[in-house]
């Protein structure tokens, strides 16, 4: 059996450690203990595949059973939403969403990451308080009421105003600015290279790409963890995971129900404070004994049966078994 793996990119086995690489690998790696070769669409050549697995919407390339990881939601890639589409070309889907579940046409799964242990450790390895870890983008529905990348321009105006020898910002494409639609970027970007950076804000408290993100994380007590939007159910991204499996206690926004899955215990939750000034008291005058606290919460957390639904082995067996049961048996 083969299968076409579509989703732009292929399986890069020598990055086998990056953390979104792991789950496809861990998925090629599922399939192939049942006998199924998965590939990607740029080196299926001229073979038929007995199926097409998209990540997120795409066209159709075969006229074989097409199945769909819905990974993000659809104010940040609109096709993702189209339920007639969905019900339409897709024999099935798997998605973090309930509704999608709820309405038969998709398997619940969870957003997956590597879950790894934690860190005890206090303060004494972590001189930085607080970093963010994003790129500078924006929501193709960027006049959307959930969408959260404006708030974290806010926090890191706030930070560099008020505390700026306790922020850093890392990421992509903070030399550009962030006020203009994604869809203009084709036209804001060339000429954000060529006018007086003066012109336009850039953040002071960047300070650069990193190649993992955990060399930052495993030196900060806390990092600002936003989701692209908030109000959703379910849309649990790997953001929060990458601060759990370094010991550093996120500053939490997005999902509507999180604690549904993960406990109020292990994360600060932004929507309990009614200014960053409020927020800022809190985390800076936080006894180490309360952070340690924090810190256990996450270990306990990551070692329960909770935390095994976020688990890529789980991910990558309920995505093999769904589609195979959808197959003809001759397959």
């Amino acid at each position: 059996m083969i299968g076409l793996l579509k989703h732009n990119y292929t399986i890069p086995l020598s990055s086998i450690f990056d953390a979104k690489n792991i789950v496809w690998v861990a998925l090629k790696n599922a399939f192939e203990q049942v006998g199924c070769h998965l590939l990607t669409e740029d080196v299926i050549g001229s073979q038929q595949p007995d199926f097409e697995l998209h990540l997120d919407v795409h066209a159709r390339s075969y006229n074989v059973p097409l199945f769909v990881v819905l990974n993000e939601n659809s104010l940040v890639y609109p096709p993702n939403g189209n339920l007639n589409w969905l019900r339409r070309q897709y024999r099935w889907c798997f998605s973090w969403d309930p509704q999608l579940a709820h309405l038969g046409i998709a398997t619940k799964i969870q957003l997956p990451h590597s879950l790894g242990e934690g860190v005890v450790d206090g303060y004494k390895n972590r001189p930085q308080l607080v970093v963010m870890i994003a790129s500078n983008k924006r929501l193709a529905q960027w006049w959307s009421p959930q969408n959260l990348y404006p708030e974290r321009i806010r926090a890191i105006r706030w930070f560099e105003e008020h505390a700026p020898a306790d922020f850093e910002l890392y990421g992509h494409l903070w030399t550009f600015s962030s006020k203009f639609p994604k869809q203009l970027s084709f036209i804001t970007h060339p000429l954000e290279k060529v006018i007086p950076r003066w012109l336009y804000w850039q953040p002071s408290s960047w300070r650069g790409v990193i190649p993992t993100k955990r060399e930052v994380l495993e030196k900060a007590r806390f990092s600002i963890v936003y989701e692209n939007v908030k109000g959703l159910q379910g849309y649990i991204t790997e953001k929060i995971f990458d601060a759990f499996c370094a010991g550093n206690v996120p500053i939490y926004w997005g999902a509507e129900d999180v604690t549904d899955y993960i406990p109020a215990e292990c994360m600060i939750d932004r929507r309990q404070f009614k200014s960053y000034n409020e927020l800022y008291e809190f985390i800076r005058g936080m006894p180490e004994e309360t952070y340690i606290d924090y810190q256990r919460a996450i270990c306990h957390f990551l070692a329960s049966e909770a935390a095994q639904a976020f688990s890529v082995e789980l991910f990558a067996q309920t995505v093999v078994q769904e589609i195979l049961k959808r197959l003809p048996a001759a397959q």
